[in-house]
């Protein structure tokens, strides 16, 4: 089922198959910013990647010495939230623990997802109770994909990317879903403009997780800004399937990323987990502003 919301500027829809945004558009323009989920690319528009970003080795989290499977992004994705608000330019969202999701991952939580409008901006907001008497690990992280402003497969560059770090970015590399330990830096072009190609993501991800980055602008072919990503998170991935032959580009801010090759210790060991007190909660947000 999808919740649909507006503010007389900008309008969304949201699935509440986890809570997952499924369209993101002007009212005045029939112009789609949201990527649709063609599978012949990738089938998924906006996940929520919860309690894990990127893949565990093996796909096995090993949590109170026991092994549980988890798999890439986490199980949050792919399930059904309950809508718990529904009013003028917000829309809330609850995910509770429930008997399928402790086989996966042993932590009684509510996760929280809310969407709130204003002007040009939707803001997303997440909130993490530890319903639990043991200190809950976790990661979590945005997927939003973003269509390319008037696409086409065979142009030169689709867009440019602008950040508020000056060139080069460093990336960590990343090797069949995880990282092996290395980085390449990413330099950037002409007025710090990182032109997209059907090149760019030959490294499969760019993972910049120095905390540098923490705007992210999407721009079309001429330069002109087209939509932002503000968020205060550690590590931001940029991506797009096929090394980069897509008419979309993912802009990702996560707390968390993937397991080194071969890492096999405690889940709340692996890069950028964060961790709540037993009756504590968590929150945090990002916004995209249409430009």
């Amino acid at each position: 089922m999808k919740d649909y919301l507006s503010n007389g500027i900008i309008e969304i829809e949201v699935s509440r198959l986890g809570a997952e945004l499924q369209s993101l558009r002007k009212v005045s323009s029939p112009q789609e910013y949201l990527w649709q989920g063609d599978p012949a690319f990738w089938g998924r528009r906006a996940p929520i990647l919860f309690p894990i970003v990127g893949k565990v080795w093996d796909d096995t989290a090993h949590i109170d010495g026991a092994t549980y499977e988890l798999h890439q992004h986490g199980f949050a994705r792919d399930m059904e939230f309950r809508l718990v608000v529904e009013e003028d330019r917000h829309l809330g969202y609850e995910l509770h623990a429930d008997e399928h999701s402790l086989q996966l991952f042993p932590r009684d939580f509510t996760l929280r997802i809310d969407y709130r409008l204003l002007r040009n901006v939707l803001t997303v907001e997440w909130r993490i109770d530890n319903n639990d008497t043991r200190l809950l690990p976790f990661q979590i992280g945005a997927h939003p994909a973003f269509n390319y402003p008037h696409y086409h497969a065979d142009d030169d560059v689709h867009g440019f990317f602008s950040f508020d770090a000056a060139s080069p970015l460093v990336s960590s590399a990343v090797e069949g879903g995880f990282a092996n330990g290395d980085t390449f830096e990413v330099p950037l072009g002409d007025g710090d403009l990182l032109p997209l190609t059907n090149d760019t993501f030959a490294c499969d991800t760019i993972l910049e997780a120095t905390g540098r980055i923490h705007r992210v602008t999407l721009h079309d072919r001429e330069q002109r800004p087209y939509v932002t990503i503000l968020h205060k998170m550690p590590v931001t991935a940029l991506w797009s399937p096929c090394g980069g032959r897509a008419p979309f580009v993912c802009i990702e801010p996560w707390h968390g990323r993937c397991d080194d090759i071969g890492f096999v210790g405690e889940f709340d060991r692996r890069p950028f987990v964060e961790h709540i007190q037993p009756g504590w909660n968590w929150d945090d947000s990002y916004q995209i502003i249409i430009e």
